[in-house]
């Protein structure tokens, strides 16, 4: 019997909430709330890797609403999916928009990694998990956005503030205990380690 599980690397625990990578797409993620980025449109010319998973497992309802207009993946642009059909496994869908794949930088991945977190802490979650969808937006050229930190420094950024309004008393304590960012089974490993190398650099700040 072959065993299925995806494969599950550790990161680190920050304000209580345990960090890893998993080897599985947007629309098998196994949390409360899913997170997938969307561009404006591919560079290739059409979806690829989880992103057209999860689009297929959701009848092409992403690709519709791009197409007419009525979710245009601009900037920080949301889209929250809470009865996703028995295909899609997490129990909601979160979708950020990221505007133009060829002006794609660091700062646009921290900004959407803290409202990925800020809304998966409105939502009342408890997990959620996160993928970037950048190559299978076509966006292959990736050094130089330093994506493990950028990412990783807007999830703790965010969680850091949710926080804080908390003690001040101005808010609920967040429920959230687990996040994961998502990667492609290949890159797991390489993944995880600068994940790893990532989080013990911030840490230290």
């Amino acid at each position: 019997m072959t065993d299925t599980t995806p494969i599950r690397l550790p990161i680190g625990t920050a304000d209580g909430v345990q960090f890893d990578v998993v080897a599985w797409g947007p629309s098998h993620a196994d949390v409360d709330v899913s997170v997938a980025c969307m561009f404006e449109h591919e560079m290739n010319g059409g979806m690829a890797g989880g992103l057209l998973e999860l689009d297929q497992a959701l009848g092409g309802q992403l690709a519709r609403l791009r197409s007419a207009g009525a979710f245009r993946a601009q900037p920080l642009e949301t889209l929250l999916i809470t009865s996703p059909p028995p295909a899609v496994v997490p129990r909601a869908v979160l979708v950020i928009g990221m505007g133009d794949p060829a002006l794609l930088d660091g700062e646009m991945l921290r900004r959407a990694c803290r409202v990925a977190l800020r809304e998966a802490v409105r939502h009342g979650a408890v997990s959620m998990a996160f993928a970037p969808s950048v190559l299978d937006a076509g966006h292959t050229d990736n050094a130089p956005l330093d994506m493990q930190n950028v990412m990783l420094d807007g999830m703790l950024g965010a969680l850091r503030a949710e926080h804080m309004l908390a003690d001040a008393g101005l808010a609920a304590p967040p429920s959230l205990r687990h996040c994961t960012f998502d990667v492609g089974a290949p890159r797991a490993q390489a993944a995880g380690r600068a994940f790893a190398q990532a989080f013990a650099r911030l840490a230290r700040t």
